[in-house]
């Protein structure tokens, strides 16, 4: 995954240094969809209760930052690279008869090669289309007083996640991007993936 990652990185460099007609450099927030998603584990039993733990239903995904550039390369269509990360996810756990919670905390950063495509403009309205691939790296798990304390045998339900990685992608089918000036502009996707349902933010181009 790491050498195709750099390959990803060498050969966007090139078209940048040879090939870009236009450079836009996007930031924005991302929300929804597998956005702070992680692997979960399975609530511990505890023996010295003869009880087990369970999920409760305030397990929290936040959204995240998403930083990126697109470069056009012909006509309508762009390729770029971009980061989502700076979130966070908790599994709360308890016990029916207990109001304290248990915790795992844990977070993500993705990067992903994009693609885009510009498929109708207007005045100073830009619609188009994006798709990204790449890799997402989790965190390692922070967890409550109790569950670093003792020997729970936490069982995982996607693996260990202390060295995971997996494959991140995004679908955003529909981007509106709005440019007032020649330099700057304001836009909003919608999609599924890594990056969120809905990412909105600002770009500038260069």
């Amino acid at each position: 995954m790491k050498r195709i990652l750099i390959v990803l990185i060498s050969i966007f460099s090139l078209y940048l240094g040879a090939y870009a007609q236009r450079i836009e450099v996007f930031g924005g927030y991302s929300y929804g969809s597998l956005v702070g998603s992680v692997p979960k584990i399975y609530p511990p039993y505890d023996a010295a209760i003869g009880a087990p733990m369970y999920n409760t239903d305030s397990n929290r995904e936040n959204g995240a930052l998403t930083l990126g550039v697109s470069v056009r390369i012909y006509n309508h269509l762009s390729i770029g690279l971009s980061w989502t990360g700076l979130n966070t996810f908790t599994q709360y756990m308890n016990y029916y008869n207990s109001e304290k919670l248990h915790y795992v905390k844990q977070s993500s950063n993705a990067i992903m090669f994009n693609v885009k495509y510009d498929w109708l403009k207007f005045w100073k309205i830009n619609l188009y289309s994006r798709a990204g691939i790449g890799v997402v790296l989790f965190s390692k798990p922070t967890l409550s007083e109790w569950l670093t304390e003792w020997d729970h045998n936490l069982e995982w339900r996607d693996g260990n996640p202390e060295a995971c990685k997996r494959l991140a992608w995004q679908v955003s089918f529909v981007g509106v991007e709005f440019r007032p000036i020649k330099w700057v502009g304001v836009f909003a996707e919608g999609g599924l993936g890594r990056q969120g349902a809905l990412l909105a933010g600002l770009k500038v181009f260069i």
